[in-house]
C-alpha cells in the first residue's frame, strides 16, 4: 500500500510539472490542483517541494506559481551525455540477431543519412564482403530511412534538395524525378514505414520505421536490410515490421516520446 502512494505521488509531481510548463503564464494554485485532480493542501505541498528544489517559482503580486529554468539545466545534461546511439543500447544488435538480418540506426543532416550503427553478418547479406555503413552518408533520396526523413519536408525543401544534391542514379531502380519522390512519399506517410527496394545497392532490400523524439518529430529511423530472396514483401509486412516498430517505439520512448 506504501509503495502504491508513493507511486502516485511521484506520478502526481510529474503531471504537476508537465501542466505548469505547458502553460504559457503562471498559474492559480486551484487551477493547478483542478488540473491534477488532487485537493489545493495536497498541491502547495507539492508546489512548496518544488519550490525548495529551485523549479518552482511563486510571484509575489499574484500569487500564481511557474516553472523556473532549472529544468533546462537537466535537459542539456541529458542531450550532452545520452546520444541517440546511447540510448538504443544493444537494441540494434539484439534485432539483427533475432531477425538474421542488417539493423541499422540512422539519423539525417545535411539532407543526407548518416548511420550511427549498422550491424550484420557480412556471410549472410554480402556474401563475405564488408558493406562500409557506420560513420558514412549516403542520398537521402535512395534510401528507406532517408524517405522517412523527407516526409516531413516541405515541396519547397524536396525543390532545395534537387537543386542542392540533385536525384543521383545509384541502381536502375533509383528513383530520380521530383514527381516519383512525392508519389513515393505520399505512400510512405500512408504505410508509416519507408520500403527500398534495390535502389541504392543491387540485389539488397530495405524496410525502415521512423524513431521520434519528445516532440514527436522523426528523430532517427531503424532499417532492416537483406538479400531480396530474404526479404519478399509478405515477409517484411507479417514478421519484419512488428519486430522493427517494437524497437523503434522503446527508443521512441527512451528519447521521450509517448505517442
Amino acid at each position: 500500500m506504501e509503495k502504491k502512494t508513493s507511486n502516485q505521488t511521484v506520478s502526481k509531481l510529474i503531471q504537476l510539472i508537465s501542466c505548469i510548463s505547458q502553460s504559457r503564464t503562471p498559474m492559480r494554485l486551484q487551477d493547478i490542483s483542478d488540473s491534477i485532480g488532487v485537493p489545493t493542501a495536497t498541491a502547495f505541498r507539492y508546489l512548496s517541494a518544488l519550490m525548495e528544489e529551485g523549479l518552482i517559482y511563486q510571484d509575489a503580486a499574484t500569487n500564481r506559481y511557474g516553472m523556473t529554468w532549472r529544468i533546462c539545466e537537466y535537459g542539456k545534461s541529458v542531450r550532452n551525455h545520452m546520444t541517440i546511439r546511447t540510448l538504443s543500447g544493444n537494441l540494434v544488435n539484439e534485432l539483427s540477431v533475432k531477425l538474421s538480418l542488417g539493423v541499422c540506426l540512422v539519423i539525417e543532416r545535411g539532407m543526407e543519412c548518416v548511420y550511427l550503427d549498422c550491424v550484420y553478418d557480412p556471410e549472410s547479406i554480402s556474401d563475405g564482403v564488408p558493406l562500409q555503413r557506420i560513420g558514412l552518408q549516403a542520398p537521402i533520396h535512395a534510401v528507406s530511412s532517408g524517405k522517412l526523413f523527407l516526409t516531413e519536408y516541405s515541396e519547397k525543401d524536396i525543390d532545395l534538395l534537387i537543386s542542392q544534391k540533385g536525384l543521383a542514379q545509384l541502381t536502375e531502380r533509383t528513383i530520380t524525378t521530383k514527381e516519383g519522390l512525392l508519389k513515393e512519399l505520399d505512400r510512405t506517410r500512408k504505410n508509416k514505414y519507408a520500403l527500398e527496394d534495390q535502389e541504392c545497392e543491387p540485389g539488397l532490400r530495405c524496410v525502415s520505421v521512423p524513431i521520434y523524439d519528445y516532440s514527436g518529430k522523426i528523430a532517427a529511423a531503424l532499417s532492416s536490410f537483406g538479400k531480396v530472396e530474404n526479404m519478399s514483401l509478405d515477409y517484411i509486412q507479417k514478421c519484419i515490421l512488428p519486430e522493427l516498430r517494437a524497437v523503434a517505439g522503446e527508443i521512441s520512448f527512451r528519447m521521450g516520446c509517448c505517442r
